[in-house]
């Protein structure tokens, strides 16, 4: 089993390459991570078998799986006569994770579980609903949970706790009374989980905590009105909005009058998703909100809890554990346009995320859309029926970006994301009605895959570009202006 230091060491290293023209360059190791449990977990042996078969075809690194945990404990509203939650013998419902764990290692992945909602029922305070299964869930039954989780998975050396506990859906009551309830419900919750999975043997894994969506309500705070994730991280660290720990009757409110840092946690786990007008456009509400577009924020804030000796541990990396394009077809409400995700997911992955030496891991969600036009996730690299949608599958396993450098250069940044080091690049220009090459083939140097070459060429900025390897071709794109 790795420990901590060694995989947050790994994530955070960087491959340090020459920077000249044509040449590969420097780029963060950061793991390629997917997560699908409709296909995983839910569908049966042969899809899940397929599914991590593709998943492997297009170079991810690891996988991701949420734990439910109703779903894996016994049912009732009642706990059961003489039930040890910390025994994993006791909980009926392992079965389809076993065989996920086992086949995602049989094929080379890195498995992450996030033990998720809803609770049972008997683990719960909530009354009868649509939502009582998510109604201030029993912190220690739940570190129990985590005991029996690591007990039962020694292999697994990556967890995360609980799902976006700032949506109303996954937590319950997110306020009372106009004082924030969940977060502090959380902080309960991850102490428990982090003193279980200790006990449960997997006190020197890698341990993420937040799962947290981007973008909170535009009003504050019934109990049903989503949270934003900063003001949720200074209400788990029970610090006001200047940083400056609660006192008197606002600590008491919150169960703030002993706080104590928070300790044993490895990763920020965080959900970045933008709304249909892409990475790069301002959607956060107020400064509290923070899409992948403005990731600094969540890093600052970050930093500002551990230099206050609200979180322990040195600078918590980012895992982004979850993060897509709802797409236009099917869903005509939130999606993008289809033909502008391929753009969307370059600029994302090789602008935002991984030159920054933050962020750990990239995830894509999901492999396949749900079925029905809108209203669900329709995120996928394919449409619910199986088809591949134009472009974006493609733009998974090369992604591609292409920055206007002045009218007659251009910066080609890309990744061989199956072939990782060693691979052979070879970067395209559209000249008529076909493409032609531009430059030498590059020999990608950096481990997952990522490269950047510049290139000077009459009319640059007007023309558009690709690059193939392995025997795949990168959509096709034109240059865009960016700048730092």
């Amino acid at each position: 089993m790795r420990s901590r230091t060694l995989i947050t060491t790994l994530m955070l290293a960087l491959v340090a390459l020459a920077l000249a023209p044509g040449a590969a360059n420097a780029g963060s190791q950061q793991w390629a991570l997917f997560q699908d449990d409709a296909r995983l977990i839910a569908s049966g042996d042969a899809a899940r078998e397929s599914t991590l078969d593709e998943i492997k075809a297009l170079g991810a690194d690891a996988v991701k799986a949420q734990v439910d945990w109703a779903a894996v404990a016994p049912g009732g509203r009642r706990k059961p006569s003489g039930f040890d939650g910390s025994d994993p013998s006791q909980y009926p419902g392992w079965g389809v994770y076993d065989d996920f764990v086992a086949d995602a290692e049989a094929r080379g992945f890195e498995v992450v579980l996030a033990l998720g909602p809803p609770a049972p029922s008997w683990a719960t305070r909530g009354k009868r609903g649509r939502y009582e299964r998510t109604d201030r869930p029993s912190a220690r039954e739940f570190g129990r949970f985590a005991e029996a989780a690591a007990k039962r998975y020694p292999s697994v050396d990556v967890w995360s706790i609980w799902n976006e506990p700032n949506l109303y859906k996954y937590l319950l009551p997110q306020s009372k009374k106009g004082v924030p309830a969940a977060p502090h419900l959380y902080r309960s919750m991850v102490r428990a989980a982090v003193a279980g999975f200790e006990r449960g043997g997997a006190g020197a894994d890698t341990i993420l905590f937040g799962e947290l969506l981007p973008i909170g309500s535009s009003r504050c705070c019934g109990p049903r009105l989503n949270l934003r994730p900063l003001q949720f991280l200074r209400e788990m660290a029970c610090v006001d909005s200047s940083y400056r720990p609660f006192r008197g009757r606002a600590a008491r409110l919150r169960g703030c009058d002993d706080f104590k840092k928070l300790n044993g946690l490895d990763g920020f786990a965080y959900h970045p998703y933008t709304r249909g007008c892409g990475p790069l456009c301002k959607q956060e509400n107020t400064s509290d909100d923070a899409t992948i577009r403005v990731l600094g924020r969540v890093t600052r804030a970050l930093d500002k809890l551990r230099a206050r000796r609200r979180i322990g541990g040195g600078r918590q990396p980012i895992w982004i554990t979850e993060f897509d394009f709802q797409s236009d077809p099917p869903d005509r409400i939130l999606g993008a346009k289809l033909s502008r995700i391929p753009g969307f997911m370059g600029i994302s992955e090789l602008w935002l995320a991984q030159p920054n030496r933050r962020v750990a891991a990239y995830a894509q969600y999901t492999m396949y859309d749900s079925p029905g036009d809108s209203g669900l996730w329709q995120g996928g690299l394919r449409f619910a029926d199986g088809r591949p949608k134009k472009g974006v599958y493609d733009a998974y396993r090369l992604p591609i970006l292409v920055r206007r450098l002045g009218s007659n250069a251009v910066e080609v940044r890309g990744a061989s994301r199956p072939g990782g080091a060693g691979s052979v690049v070879q970067v395209q220009v559209r000249s008529g009605r076909s493409y032609e090459n531009l430059g030498d083939p590059i020999s990608v140097r950096n481990v997952r895959g990522y490269f950047k070459a510049r290139f000077r060429l009459p009319g640059a900025s007007g023309k558009r570009y690709r690059f193939t390897a392995g025997g795949h071709t990168s959509p096709s794109v034109k240059p865009i202006t960016l700048f730092r």
